[in-house]
């Protein structure tokens, strides 16, 4: 951390703006408000093509983006040259850059041995996760956090467009459609789609990275204007979260709240507030509950999870506990009594979190194997691994184990190509992918970071892996300067367990690329 307060304590030029500086900021401003705005509610033939929409909208702004960019680049080196040193660039360069720069050598020099060139230049149809985007994501981090600078309007380029996008997703589950977009869609396809995103599982990864930074400005500071409005954002976030019937959007809504619980322990006013965020969600959650019981008859019907959540006593319960505890927590504010006194209490809670995960591993391999049997856990699917666990996670991930186990060596360090796992993988198995799935295409692992370790290998799963570890522990660390890196924090927090049951796409990858970049620009720029 000492390298990142070096850098946002050194004096700031005294020479004007240059030209190609002023034009890095601007064109980061812009980029920003088209990926943030533009980029959630664009559509165009409704849900027939919606992936390759988003992805051709994507690749209009960056082809017109980073050429700028560079050349802006070069002639700022160019004029800035006398004052550029090794020694500089190197003292500038955070250990997130380091892992970014050597997570897109990984991949070059994955598609450069990969025996499906083809495959993974743009990457699987529909996925376009070649390496010429890992390439782009790259681009855009760099400049990002290097050339963003930050404005109270940004605020609003997060919230309204989200909140839209967000609340048309909440309307959907209820059949309401102002936009027509299940004109023409069968019933039993309506819980598949929603909102101006499309998949469901698409749309939870683009809610998971959004909702962080929202509970981090309420979370932050205690204003009534403020609270009000990132509150309502909040219900309708955490009301999208009951609504949008994917499982693993609940696995990363705990993950940020793991991550507030953790830096609440600061002072009264933090844990006071994180109790006001878990009252929102449950309450949200309740309301939702009544309201598909109430609209019955026009209620899409979600999976048991979502449903669980919304309408079983267990939520009210938990809700009623919750006021409870924020009442015990404002009394102890009045009496004066300090949370940061029992910072060892939560450390001790957090260690257990391994034990716990290692006890839910364990139960899942005895139930599965048959070495538990007439248990109440047996009843359980999400304790039943097979080939049809987790929507066919399973039978995915066993095969991408078998994969990586028959890979050559070369393969084991540097994968099989960027996005050229369906490619790698037919040509492993197809008979048994085949009988399996059928004519459906299995274009990835289902597990980003198993679908990592196949394309790019150890080599580059370590390398990505880096990437979001050092930005996580550098925004940790670094809150109290900007309520964004608390959000950011829990933004990376969430991606990071939402997709360890999903995959890179084309909507949320790019999102997260550019709030690390965020993060990272404040911190460079904090003294300005």
């Amino acid at each position: 951390m000492s390298q990142v307060n070096d850098i946002g304590k050194k004096k700031k030029e005294s020479q004007q703006e240059t030209l190609p500086e002023t034009i890095m900021i601007g064109g980061v401003a812009i980029f920003i408000f088209a990926l943030f705005v533009l980029y959630p509610i664009y559509f165009q033939d409704k849900y027939a093509n919606m992936g390759s929409a988003k992805y051709d909208f994507f690749k209009t702004a960056y082809t017109i983006f980073i050429p700028v960019m560079l050349l802006s680049y070069v002639c700022y080196l160019f004029l800035k040259r006398k004052g550029l040193t090794i020694r500089s660039i190197f003292h500038e360069t955070l250990p997130t850059d380091w892992f970014v720069l050597a997570y897109i050598v990984i991949c070059w020099i994955s598609y450069g041995l990969s025996s499906y060139r083809d495959a993974a230049f743009w990457g699987y149809d529909g996925w376009f996760m070649g390496v010429m985007t890992q390439t782009v994501f790259a681009l855009l981090y760099f400049f990002v956090s290097r050339w963003f600078l930050w404005h109270w309007s940004y605020w609003w380029f997060i919230a309204i467009p989200s909140a839209i996008v967000f609340l048309l997703g909440i309307m959907h589950r209820f059949n309401i459609d102002p936009l027509g977009m299940y004109v023409g869609v069968e019933e039993y396809i309506k819980v598949l789609f929603l909102s101006t995103l499309g998949q469901a599982t698409w749309y939870s990864s683009y809610l998971c990275i959004i909702f962080p930074l929202g509970m981090a400005c309420y979370w932050y500071k205690r204003e009534a204007r403020w609270s009000t409005l990132w509150g309502t954002f909040l219900c309708i976030a955490f009301g999208s979260v009951v609504t949008q019937n994917s499982d693993s959007a609940f696995m990363a809504l705990g993950g940020s709240f793991l991550v507030f619980f953790w830096l609440s322990f600061e002072a009264n006013e933090y844990l006071i507030r994180f109790w006001e965020l878990v009252i929102m969600c449950l309450a949200s959650f309740k309301v939702i509950g009544i309201f598909q019981i109430v609209f019955s008859e026009h209620t899409v019907r979600l999976e048991g999870l979502s449903t669980f959540c919304s309408q079983s006593i267990a939520t009210l319960f938990l809700l009623m506990l919750a006021v409870v505890i924020y009442m015990c927590v404002r009394i102890a504010d009045k009496k004066d009594i300090h949370i940061e006194r029992f910072k060892m209490i939560r450390n001790v809670l957090y260690s257990l979190i391994p034990v716990f995960i290692l006890c839910v591993v364990i139960c899942i391999y005895m139930v599965s194997t048959g070495k538990i049997t007439g248990t109440p856990l047996n009843e359980v699917s999400y304790f039943v691994f097979d080939d049809v666990w987790g929507n066919n996670r399973g039978f995915s991930w066993k095969l991408a184990a078998r994969m990586f186990a028959g890979c050559s060596f070369k393969d084991k360090l540097f994968g099989c190509g960027p996005d050229a796992f369906a490619s790698a993988a037919y040509a492993f198995d197809a008979e048994g992918l085949q009988g399996f799935f059928g004519d459906s295409i299995l274009a990835c692992a289902h597990n980003e970071w198993m679908n990592c370790l196949i394309n790019v290998g150890i080599l580059g799963m370590i390398t990505y892996l880096g990437v979001f570890i050092s930005a996580f522990y550098i925004f940790l660390k670094s809150w109290r300067e900007h309520p964004f890196l608390a959000g950011a924090a829990a933004s990376v927090t969430a991606y990071f367990l939402h997709n360890f049951f999903c995959y890179q796409q084309i909507i949320c990858t790019p999102i997260i690329f550019v709030i690390m970049g965020i993060g990272i620009a404040l911190l460079r720029r904090k003294e300005e």
